[in-house]
């Protein structure tokens, strides 16, 4: 008996034990990323995503450093890390004094906004005073919070030909509008390659496996649309390969083969994703 409590007590001291060093590491990890934060250095991101909701301190704290590239890189930060606790560090991004500070917040609500932005978001974007690229992407942060107010804020900016308008029918097709959505879905057929080319791009936006039947048709459609490479090897990517992107993308689809960005597909990688996707 006296033996069977020895080994129950040394299983308690060893998970003590580990604890302990489970700690240790995490603070060391902490005191790094402050490091890491206060340098402008990128690596940060990674760290606070692996450390989570333990990083928020030191977010906070980088978000109000002097050097904006501290404050840029805390908006990446808080956009990784996300929930409720991301809103206060993203919105007082919004009115930082540079600009890329602000566009990295912008940018990060645009992506996955928490609800505690909602009002901020919806301020922001209403406001004439608030720079275009800006209002660009908090429409697309808009596209995530559903409610009326929201997309009374929309219609409007949606009735224009500029950029601005382009981004407000997204977010509008991403809520259920109707009109929006079939401007989205004219996109797909429409005349120019590099519009059709973006249009598959704007489904990975909507994010609806129920539009997957139109993407898939565009695997046939070998028009190049866009430039990639460097001027001397230059080459088009085709509407085509988005559609591979754009197919991957809905449909978390695991080829054989590596995609991304900037590829351009065989014959055979073209005709793996179309059976992949029935």
């Amino acid at each position: 008996m006296l033996a069977i409590y020895g080994c129950l007590g040394a299983g308690h001291m060893a998970q003590q034990q580990n604890r302990v060093e489970s700690e240790e590491v995490k603070m060391s990890s902490i005191i790094e990323l402050e490091k890491m934060l206060a340098n402008g250095n990128w690596s940060a991101v990674d760290l606070a995503k692996e450390l989570g909701h333990a990083a928020w301190p030191v977010i906070h704290r980088a978000s109000e450093m002097p050097n904006y590239l501290s404050r840029q890189i805390a908006m990446i930060c808080a956009g990784n890390v996300g929930g409720d606790q991301a809103g206060p560090v993203l919105v007082a991004g919004l009115s930082d004094r540079v600009i890329n500070v602000r566009l990295a917040a912008a940018g990060q609500l645009s992506v996955n906004p928490p609800d505690s932005a909602r009002e901020a978001i919806l301020s922001k974007l209403s406001s004439d005073t608030t720079e275009e690229d800006i209002r660009e992407l908090l429409a697309l942060a808009a596209g995530h919070l559903h409610g009326e107010r929201t997309m009374q804020v929309l219609r409007p900016l949606a009735e224009g030909n500029d950029s601005l308008a382009e981004h407000a029918r997204m977010a509008l097709a991403k809520l259920g509008d109707p009109g929006a959505r079939e401007w989205v879905m004219n996109r797909l057929s429409a005349s120019e390659p590099l519009v059709r080319y973006e249009g598959l791009q704007d489904l990975e936006y909507l994010n609806d496996a129920g539009l997957v039947p139109r993407a898939k048709l565009l695997l046939a459609d070998q028009a190049n649309a866009l430039v990639v490479g460097h001027e001397r090897r230059r080459r088009y990517r085709r509407v085509c390969d988005q559609a591979v992107d754009t197919l991957v993308y809905l449909l978390k689809l695991k080829p054989s083969f590596e995609t991304g960005a900037g590829k351009i597909y065989s014959h055979g990688e073209l005709t793996e994703i179309g059976k992949l996707a029935q």
